[in-house]
């Protein structure tokens, strides 16, 4: 579609970490329509000024504003006349209430709300809610055991049935998030987040004589990604003799904890390199990827593996089992624990020497999936919501999911 230059345009994050991988796919919309002449603005909870992925946005002429760092000094003065009897259900800080006006006076054509899970970023929405504007909202995650207390609930409902449209990045997310909230969605999409390899061509091959080498790629938070469950997994005596070795990539606030265990349990076939600018440098030296997660949204990594060549040896929760085909394109474990994960590295094992043909069907697999730049259909997407909404047909394609 064309687009019409000149729509304002504002993206919330309520990621809050430096950065995450939830973040790709409002931050590379965002540069797109800011390329073709939108006016665009972003504001996250958390900003780290010199992280490159701050520093891409603002060198295509996007402010990239912290939340928590909002100009008290000068916005106070407006907090009591900018208080409606209406607000209700979230409480509000004073921080929310400095967005709430800073918003108003931008007027924006659309606002995309962009959550690390389902209702972690409700505070936004609501406020947009509350004042009329124009909002999506996007969820990369639903946890099975984390459901939203009672009392925030009604807002949750409100918001999410009042949203021009809630994209979702795996229906297993769309379906939780329904039965969280008690209702059907008719305003839902799946999307999917852009990845940072190539589409075009596969890695090649990796040398086996060395031994066979598993990268478990992603942040070093148990509660979420379990690599404390593959650790222990490890432990066995059985995979010591292996010649089977275990990078962990990724930066976390439970890296020296994992590092302490792998010591404790005398597990020396393991490393923690950190994290990696450059994921196709890690598919270049690893045969596979290992997911221990707890729980996950469509995991980044996994995508990325699938497009190298790279089978998965994964959790069976989230959206993982929407693009893998257990034995096939790689390896489901049937839950995130111990005899599960064990049992799923068993067989992966046993067809160790299959690997590199089954990282093949993953990697045609994973194209027949993914069909589009994710970057480009989101981008293309807002405008057209933006389009539909000043049209009024936006109710037309209510119910509509897109793949």
């Amino acid at each position: 579609m064309l687009f019409d230059r000149g729509k304002q345009v504002v993206f919330i994050s309520s990621c809050p970490e430096p950065w995450g991988g939830s973040e790709e796919l409002w931050a590379s919309a965002a540069q797109i329509l800011a390329e073709k002449g939108q006016k665009v603005k972003a504001y996250k909870t958390l900003v780290v000024d010199r992280h490159s992925r701050i520093l891409k946005l603002q060198s295509s002429g996007i402010p990239v504003v912290d939340i928590y760092r909002l100009n008290f000094s000068r916005q106070l003065r407006y907090l009591n006349r900018i208080i409606p009897g209406r607000w209700q259900f979230l409480p509000l800080d004073p921080i929310d209430i400095i967005l709430a006006h800073q918003l108003k006076q931008l007027q924006p054509d659309l606002v995309v709300i962009s959550q690390g899970e389902n209702f972690d970023g409700l505070r936004f929405a609501n406020i947009c809610f509350r004042q009329k504007l124009p909002y999506i909202i996007v969820c990369q995650k639903a946890v099975d055991y984390y459901w939203p207390h009672d009392e925030i609930r009604p807002v949750m409902q409100e918001v999410f049935r009042s949203a021009k449209r809630c994209f979702f990045v795996a229906g297993h997310n769309l379906s939780l998030t329904e039965a969280q909230i008690g209702e059907k969605l008719n305003n839902a999409e799946i999307v999917r987040n852009p990845f940072c390899v190539s589409r075009s061509n596969l890695l090649p091959w990796c040398d086996i004589n060395d031994g066979f080498y598993l990268a478990c790629v992603g942040r070093l938070f148990i509660y979420d990604k379990g690599q404390d469950i593959l650790l222990k997994v490890l432990a066995q005596e059985k995979w010591k003799q292996r010649k089977l070795y275990v990078n962990f990539f990724g930066q976390g606030i439970h890296r020296e904890a994992l590092i302490g265990m792998a010591k404790y349990l005398n597990i020396t076939n393991v490393s923690f390199p950190g994290f990696i600018e450059d994921i196709t440098e890690v598919w270049h030296h690893h045969h596979a990827l290992i997911l221990p997660s707890r729980c996950e949204g469509l995991p980044l990594a996994l995508v990325e593996a699938m497009m190298c060549g790279r089978l998965g040896i994964v959790t069976d929760v989230g959206g993982i089992p929407e693009i893998i085909e257990d034995n096939v394109t790689g390896f489901l474990a049937a839950g995130a624990n111990f005899h599960a994960l064990d049992e799923a590295m068993e067989r992966a094992w046993s067809q160790r020497y299959e690997w590199e043909k089954i990282g093949q069907k993953a990697a045609r697999s994973i194209r027949s999936i993914i069909k589009s730049d994710p970057s480009e259909y989101f981008a293309t997407r807002l405008m057209e919501i933006i389009s539909e909404i000043e049209t009024g047909s936006l109710r037309s394609q209510s119910g509509q999911l897109i793949r």
